[in-house]
């Protein structure tokens, strides 16, 4: 960065005249997948600074006491591929049930009328990889709604509840497709970029309440049309360091934490494992709170002294293999070639 540089850049291009290059797109995105425990504990964390220890309190409830949704202890994202006549009924019972959901689920049912992969009452619901797949689960699937109503939940349970209906309800909608622009305006020899992006059919944002919009849309103009510079001006900008953890932020770095590690094999072992589990990343988390290596200031989560200390020692005792999750990843590959017979579990036990 040069001041004098951008100011120079200033004078050249005031008042100047430009001529205008554009290119548009169409871009689609997909609604996202089905939750699992840690991306429920993300996103209620993100959306309503739950706990990710609060969350999984919750979401247990809904299950064993409401019976509203299934089981929330998972690491799944997807649902067994002889699921589609319960997603059916689950649908079928929001669209009758619910008021609030009603028009969603119904919209689901009814799909395409013009789509002849579409099965006669099942609409949008059909096999698909991304929701159907028997090898993305294990003891349990992701977390869906039941066929039982909700009755006398707590505001905070009728939150989550609501996070999880319309996540299972925008993962059976159509992509929202987008049109997106680049434009490059040329003035005196230099080059601005400008971008925009137009929401063409909401599809699966429409659960959520989106709707057609042009909130970014560019100022139309013609291929190669001369424009007038009406103001440009340099200003000054700072890099910012990254924002401090928040427990939505740290259960998704826990998760991805194989990919920090250098080692092929051993990032190859943690790619589906990450730090913990889902079932357990909250419990790590409120035990480094409990015992003060972190604190929590409103939704972000500062390390101590103490936490400091502690890498120090760990440092200074040439054991610091224990502060990197190359450690996790190494067991983790070692359970993989027990599980291949590669390894027995003496020999594993004794390198521990």
């Amino acid at each position: 960065w040069s001041e004098a540089a951008a100011q120079s850049i200033v004078a050249a291009c005031r008042d100047k005249k430009a001529s205008v290059k554009e290119e548009a797109k169409p871009a689609t995105q997909l609604a996202p997948q089905l939750f699992d425990l840690t991306s429920l504990q993300r996103e209620a964390n993100a959306r309503f600074g739950f706990s990710a220890k609060n969350t999984l309190g919750l979401a247990q409830a809904l299950y064993e006491r409401h019976k509203v949704l299934t089981y929330p202890r998972t690491d799944a994202k997807a649902l067994p591929e002889d699921y589609l006549d319960t997603v059916k009924q689950t649908m079928e019972n929001l669209a009758e049930n619910s008021s609030e959901y009603r028009p969603f689920a119904k919209q689901i049912l009814q799909g395409d009328p013009k789509d002849p992969k579409a099965k006669a009452g099942y609409g949008w619901i059909k096999p698909n990889k991304r929701i159907f797949d028997n090898s993305k689960i294990s003891d349990h699937f992701a977390i869906i709604p039941t066929l039982e109503s909700p009755k006398s939940l707590s505001e905070p349970e009728q939150k989550l509840y609501d996070l999880v209906v319309r996540r299972f309800l925008a993962v059976f909608y159509p992509a929202a497709e987008f049109r997106v622009t680049t434009r490059i305006t040329e003035a005196s020899g230099h080059h601005f970029k400008t971008e925009g992006r137009v929401l063409v059919s909401p599809g699966w944002l429409t659960v959520y309440g989106r709707s057609n919009q042009a909130d970014d849309e560019l100022v139309a103009v013609q291929e190669g049309e001369t424009v007038q510079t009406e103001s440009i001006s340099a200003i000054p900008l700072k890099t910012k360091p990254p924002a401090r953890y928040t427990e939505a932020t740290l259960l998704s770095a826990m998760e991805s934490a194989g990919k920090w590690v250098d080692d092929d094999e051993m990032r190859e072992a943690m790619a589906e494992k990450g730090l913990g589990t889902p079932a357990t990343r909250a419990a790590i988390i409120e035990g480094l709170l409990a015992e003060k290596y972190m604190v929590r200031e409103a939704r972000e989560l500062i390390p101590t002294a103490k936490a400091f200390q502690l890498m120090t020692l760990l440092r200074g005792l040439d054991v610091e293999e224990l502060t990197r999750p190359d450690l996790t990843g190494s067991w983790e590959n070692k359970l993989s070639l027990i599980e291949r017979g590669e390894m027995n579990r003496d020999t594993f036990m004794q390198e521990i």
